[in-house]
């Protein structure tokens, strides 16, 4: 999936002689980065090695973007006004339960949600426990654990939205106010940088 993703943005640079921002931008939204999120819900990666490896591509194209060249990683995201890869994954579980909760989405797994005046909607974590560890992990870092805890995180001012639309624009400037350092090799990290970190 990387090495796809990767192909395709060494193609872009090389057959556009363009470095503008809103150019390559645009060349990277619609040729790169459906290879890195294709089902990304569903798969999520939750080691941090995966993370970065997949983060390596979105971090190398951008630091070929004009006014780019002297800025980390992270002063990119910031200064081109991107999610890491991410913080885009866990963006997109938040809102694919929020359309479960209101009947936009099918509730395949049964999740059972539940009012409060306080939170708003939040969804009931799944109730199970495997005998082996490893199991046990993929269990918890899966869709019907990882997209509820990271569901109800979030205020209920973003949940209580009636339409899509006001919905990713409550959650985006939710989300504007916290840090997005995703796992990057040779950075120093406060956390791993999950919306559930900060």
């Amino acid at each position: 999936m990387t090495r796809k993703a990767g192909t395709m943005a060494s193609w872009i640079l090389r057959t556009f002689s363009t470095r503008k921002k809103e150019h390559l931008l645009q060349l990277y939204k619609t040729y790169v980065l459906p290879h890195l999120e294709y089902c990304s819900a569903l798969w999520c990666p939750y080691e941090i090695g995966q993370i970065e490896q997949i983060e390596a591509v979105q971090r190398a194209f951008t630091a070929n973007i004009d006014g780019c060249e002297a800025m980390n990683y992270w002063e990119r995201l910031v200064h081109l006004d991107l999610y890491s890869l991410q913080r885009r994954r866990e963006r997109f579980k938040i809102i694919s339960m929020w359309k479960i909760h209101i009947g936009l989405a099918p509730n395949h797994y049964n999740i059972s949600f539940r009012n409060s005046v306080r939170h708003g909607p939040t969804a009931e974590r799944p109730i199970g426990k495997a005998s082996r560890k490893g199991i046990n992990t993929k269990l918890f870092n899966g869709f019907t654990s990882s997209a509820i805890g990271l569901f109800n995180s979030v205020p209920a001012m973003v949940k209580n939205k009636k339409t899509l639309e006001e919905m990713k624009s409550t959650l985006d400037k939710h989300l504007s106010q916290m840090p997005d350092q995703p796992p990057t090799r040779g950075y120093m990290r406060r956390n791993n940088n999950s919306i559930l970190d900060w």
